[in-house]
């Protein structure tokens, strides 16, 4: 299990191969990128292979930079690995109806990827 807490610049992690959770959520814009991300693509590795349940990957990010994309696709790449190897691995989306840019985001990550992928719009 990692969980972190939320900053004005780094998402809250809940992320539990026990409780078949994987969930960011909140703004990722944070200078220090490559060290919040790291534990979580450390986890991806060490854990998800011991995953015996579908798992549904939320992300809610309101923002993110260039840095959170890169770790985004290094997770996405990582689940279509594993989902290649027999693993449950679904990805939801959620972004605001008014953010046209995260949506696009959304979609190119879709297309990018041979992985179950849901968007989903949210209003405030």
């Amino acid at each position: 299990m990692l969980k972190i807490e939320a900053t004005k610049s780094t998402p809250y992690v809940n992320l539990s191969v026990e409780n078949c959770i994987f969930e960011i959520k909140g703004f990722s814009f944070s200078n220090d990128a490559d060290i919040f991300y790291e534990p979580i693509i450390k986890w991806i590795d060490a854990e998800l292979p011991k995953l015996e349940c579908e798992l549904n990957c939320e992300f809610y990010l309101n923002v993110f930079n260039s840095v959170t994309y890169k770790y985004i696709l290094n997770m996405m790449t990582r689940f279509m690995n594993l989902n290649k190897e027999g693993k449950k691995i679904k990805i939801t989306w959620f972004f605001d109806k008014d953010d046209e840019d995260n949506k696009e985001s959304a979609e190119d990550i879709s297309e990018l990827f041979n992985i179950p992928f849901e968007l989903k719009e949210i209003s405030n």
